[in-house]
């Protein structure tokens, strides 16, 4: 599956019991480095919001972001991944992205059908005016199946106080290709400096895998406040070519 640092970080279980952890409505800012040998440069801020939707038991997240190339230069593009996911299981509903490069705009849709036993998600590639580019319908895998929106806050509920350091959970991923197995690993309890400050989260790490098998290189490590919010702090991304480094922003990091 491929990934720029934007996917990336939109960028992660069987079940455990759930801690009591609500999805609330947020907006966080991350700054984005991006490293490669002797490259060390800021790739931007990337902004989250979340707003909670009760009527039908959803959240809507909206993600967006400058991105930089995996060969280290910039460009000037605007992405924009905007998700309803049910609030209840995480389960991803619709999924939009905007994605734009040099001027050429293209708009990805996913639209799961969650009835019955169903796993399929209708994808509809468009350009801004409505021609439809590609369409198709894909398997997207059994069972609880998250998409790279949903998995930012799936993370975030599970009850790392309840789990020992080396302990692996496993959940079906899927990007619009094929469905992929995303292994979250806990490291244990550290501290993490924030904003001149030394911050308690859990240390976690992310591995990609196909379902063959074989491994992607896209593996990343997440530090997560260990208190009642469960923000993640700091986001440590490998690319197939450098590296990412996501810090958390704004006044939700000065009140951690």
């Amino acid at each position: 599956m491929k990934k720029n640092w934007f996917i990336t970080f939109a960028v992660l279980f069987v079940s455990f019991t759930l801690s009591a952890w609500n999805v609330p409505d947020e907006t966080l800012r991350y700054s984005v480095r991006f490293k490669w040998g002797l490259i060390d440069a800021n790739a931007g801020v990337a902004t989250l919001s979340t707003v909670n939707n009760p009527a039908d038991g959803t959240f809507t997240a909206t993600l967006s972001g400058k991105s930089v190339d995996l060969l280290g230069h910039y460009y000037a593009a605007t992405d924009t991944m905007v998700g309803t996911i049910m609030s209840a299981d995480f389960r991803p509903v619709y999924n939009q992205r905007i994605t734009g490069e040099s001027g050429e705009f293209d708009i990805e849709t996913i639209t799961y059908d969650h009835s019955g036993q169903s796993s399929e998600g209708e994808i509809v590639k468009r350009l801004p005016d409505g021609k439809v580019v590609r369409s198709r319908v894909s398997h997207y895998a059994g069972g609880l199946t998250l998409d790279l929106l949903a998995v930012f806050y799936y993370i975030r509920q599970i009850p790392y106080e309840q789990m020992t350091p080396g302990e692996t959970v496993t959940v079906n991923i899927f990007a619009g290709t094929s469905p992929e197995i995303l292994s979250v690993t806990y490291n244990g309890r550290v501290t993490r400096p924030v904003r001149g400050r030394e911050v308690p989260a859990f240390d976690i790490s992310l591995t990609f895998s196909a379902r063959s098998g074989s491994q992607s290189p896209d593996d990343m490590e997440i530090w997560i406040s260990d208190d009642a919010t469960r923000v993640p702090v700091q986001i440590n991304g490998s690319l197939k070519i450098g590296h990412i480094e996501c810090s958390l922003l704004g006044e939700e990091a000065d009140a951690l």
